[in-house]
C-alpha cells in the first residue's frame, strides 16, 4: 500500500497502474450525478479514470495516517488525510478520505474510495451549488 500511494502521490501514473491488478475496478462511495466516478469500473475504463484521478487531483501533500489490514478478507482500510489540490483549477482544500481495498496475489483487484463527493464536484466544476 504505501509503495502504491508514493507513485500515485508522485503522479506517476504507469507505475501506479502496474501495482494494481489487471483486473481491478474502482468506484467513488457517492451519488450517480459524479459518474463516471462513481460507478464501478475495470479493465479499460478503469485505467481512464484512474490516470484522470492521478493527471488532474495533486495528492502529493495527502499522508497516510493509518492503514488497518483484515487478512480473513484480503481487505485494507487506509485513511489518509491532508491538502489536494485540483490541477486545472489551482483550487487547494483540506481532506480526509478512506480507501477499501480487496486483494488478491498481493495486488488490488477492488478499490472503494470514500471522499467528500460534494468536494469533489463543486471543485471539478461537475455540480455547481448555489
Amino acid at each position: 500500500m504505501e509503495e502504491i500511494y508514493a507513485v500515485r502521490d508522485r503522479g506517476d501514473v504507469e507505475a501506479t497502474l502496474a501495482l494494481i491488478g489487471d483486473d481491478c475496478t474502482f468506484r467513488m462511495a457517492g451519488n450517480t450525478r459524479l459518474s463516471p466516478f462513481s460507478t464501478e469500473l475495470g479493465g479499460h475504463d478503469f485505467r481512464q479514470v484512474i490516470a484522470q484521478l492521478i493527471t488532474v487531483w495533486d495528492l502529493s501533500n495527502i499522508n497516510t495516517t493509518r492503514i488497518y489490514v483484515d487478512e480473513d478478507e484480503n481487505m485494507v482500510f487506509a485513511h489518509r488525510e491532508g491538502e489536494v489540490r485540483h490541477i486545472p483549477s489551482g483550487v487547494s482544500f483540506y481532506t480526509e478520505f478512506v480507501d477499501k481495498i480487496h486483494f488478491s496475489d498481493g495486488k488490488p483487484v477492488k478499490i472503494v474510495e470514500f471522499v467528500d463527493t460534494l468536494q469533489v464536484a463543486e471543485t471539478s466544476q461537475i455540480i455547481q451549488i448555489a
